[in-house]
C-alpha cells in the first residue's frame, strides 16, 4: 500500500498551495540533484571523491581495467560451478557493483499521534505541517544518509588500511555479506616508522618527526607526487603539538615548555615545506540485535598523504541503477534522492500478513573508486613492534627513519 503520508491531504504550504508531503521530497532531491547540492550533512565522500551518473550495467570487473583495482576471490569447493550462488540467493559481489541498503520501520502508534495531530481543531495548519513534515524528513534522511556512510566508511578504512576495505558480518556488516574491496596500493606507499611515536621516545629525543616527514615528501616529490594534507586522528595530531623536537623548534628552548597550536603546526610544517595536517574524526552506528553501536573506520595508527590532483579529488563512486527503479512494485511510493540513491515507502498490514506500520527505505548500488591510490602514501606510526636492529642504528636517521613494509598481503586490523 502507499505510504501513510500520501492521505495527510488539505494542508497548505508557506505559498499556500495544496500540500503533497511526498511530491515536496521529490522535487527537494530533484533539485539537489540538479545543483549538486548537500543534502543533510556534508561527509569525507562528499570532499574527495566525485559521483558518477549511474549506469545500468557495469560490473566489477570492467571496473578493474578502468581504474586498476581488484575485488576479492571467493573459495570454491571443488565441484562448485562458477559464478557460484551464495546459499542466502545472494550473488556474489565480484560479480557486480555491491547493493546497499536499509530500511525503518513506524509502528501504528507513531501513526496515530500523527492522526491526532492531523484531525486537531487546536493546532494551527502550519503547526500540523510542521509536526508531520518532522517525522517524515527523520526516516528520509536516515535512510539515505545511512547509504553514504558505507562510501565514507569505505573510503576512510581503505585510505587508512593500506588501500583495502573488508567488511565481515559479524564485525562491521551486520546481516550483510563478507566482502572485500583492495585498490591495490603500492608496495612502496606503503611505510612504517621505524620509532613508534611514543612518549618515551619522544622525551628520548630519539623521534624526529620533521625529518621522517621530510624524507617522504621528498621521496614522493621525486617520484612527481604532492601532496596537499596529511590525515591523521585527533591524539596524532596532539601528539605532534606535544613532541619534544616540535615544541623546541617552534619555540626554542627557553620556551619549549608551551604545547604548540593546531594554528603554530601548520605553519610550522609550512615552514618545512610539509603539508598541513588534516584532522580525521568519523564514526558511524552498527546495529547488532537491535541496538546500535559505534564503529570508527579510521585507522588511528597510521598517517595518510594525501596528493594534490586536477580537481581536487581522490576518486569517484559509481552507481549503478538500483534494484527497484528496473522493476517498480504497485502501491509504493519511490524517489530519486540523487547519486543511485533511491527512498521507498509503503505500508504493511493484515492483507500483507506483517505487523501494520510503514517503512521508509534506502538503497542503492554504490561503488566507491579511489583512482588517485597511486599517489596515496600511508605511514604507520604505532601499533608494532620497534625493529631491533632498526632501533639500535637509530642514529643514522636518514636510512633508518622509513621501514618499508614488507608483506604488502598483511592488512592492519586495528
Amino acid at each position: 500500500m502507499r505510504s501513510i503520508y500520501s492521505t495527510f491531504t488539505g494542508l497548505h504550504n508557506v505559498e499556500g498551495k495544496p500540500l503533497d508531503f511526498l511530491a515536496a521530497w521529490k522535487k527537494t532531491f530533484d533539485k539537489a540533484s540538479e545543483r549538486e547540492v548537500i543534502l543533510f550533512q556534508k561527509m569525507y565522500s562528499d570532499e574527495y571523491l566525485e559521483y558518477e551518473a549511474p549506469q545500468l550495467s557495469l560490473t566489477a570487473e570492467g571496473l578493474m581495467g578502468k581504474y586498476h583495482f581488484r575485488v576479492m576471490a571467493t573459495v570454491l569447493a571443488n565441484e562448485s560451478p562458477t559464478p557460484l550462488r551464495r546459499s542466502d540467493g545472494f550473488d556474489l559481489w565480484t560479480k557486480e557493483i555491491p547493493r546497499v541498503g536499509h530500511k525503518f520501520f513506524m509502528k501504528v502508534s507513531t501513526y496515530r499521534k500523527l492522526l491526532e495531530v492531523y484531525k486537531s481543531p487546536y493546532l494551527k495548519e502550519p503547526q500540523k505541517v510542521k509536526q508531520i513534515e518532522k517525522t517524515l524528513k527523520n526516516d528520509m534522511q536516515n535512510s539515505y544518509l545511512g547509504c553514504k556512510d558505507y562510501v565514507d566508511y569505505v573510503l576512510l578504512t581503505a585510505l587508512s588500511n593500506w588501500g583495502v576495505c573488508r567488511f565481515k558480518p559479524e564485525l562491521n556488516n551486520p546481516g550483510g555479506r563478507e566482502f572485500e574491496v583492495d585498490y591495490m596500493m603500492e608496495d612502496a606507499n606503503k611505510l612504517v616508522s621505524a620509532l613508534l611515536w611514543s612518549k618515551a621516545n619522544s622525551k628520548a629525543g630519539k623521534l624526529d618527526i620533521t625529518l621522517l616527514l621530510t624524507q617522504i615528501v621528498t621521496l614522493f616529490k621525486a617520484k612527481g607526487i604532492t601532496f596537499k594534507e596529511m590525515m591523521m586522528a585527533p591524539e596524532l595530531i596532539s601528539f605532534m603539538r606535544m613532541d619534544e623536537g616540535i615544541r623546541t623548534a617552534i619555540f626554542g628552548n627557553d620556551k619549549k615548555a608551551k604545547i604548540a597550536k593546531l594554528t603554530e603546526l601548520n605553519e610550522y610544517l609550512s615552514e618545512n615545506e610539509l603539508p598541513p595536517v588534516k584532522e580525521i574524526r568519523r564514526l558511524v552506528a552498527i546495529e547488532k540485535d537491535g541496538e546500535a553501536e559505534p564503529n570508527d573506520p579510521w585507522n588511528h595508527n597510521m598517517i595518510v598523504f594525501i596528493p594534490e590532483s586536477e580537481n581536487g579529488k581522490l576518486g569517484v563512486v559509481q552507481p549503478s541503477i538500483e534494484d527497484s527503479e528496473l522493476m517498480e512494485e504497485e502501491n509504493v511510493d519511490y524517489m530519486d534522492a540523487g547519486n543511485g540513491i533511491r527512498i521507498s515507502k509503503w505500508r504493511t498490514g493484515d492483507s500483507t500478513g506483517q505487523q501494520t506500520g510503514e517503512y521508509t527505505q534506502g538503497a542503492a548500488r554504490l561503488l566507491p573508486i579511489i583512482t588517485e591510490i597511486n599517489a596515496v602514501v600511508a605511514l604507520q606510526v604505532r601499533g608494532f613492534e620497534e625493529k631491533a636492529s632498526l632501533v639500535a642504528n637509530a642514529d643514522d636517521k636518514m636510512f633508518n627513519a622509513l621501514a618499508v613494509y614488507e608483506a604488502a598481503g598483511e592488512v592492519l586490523e586495528g
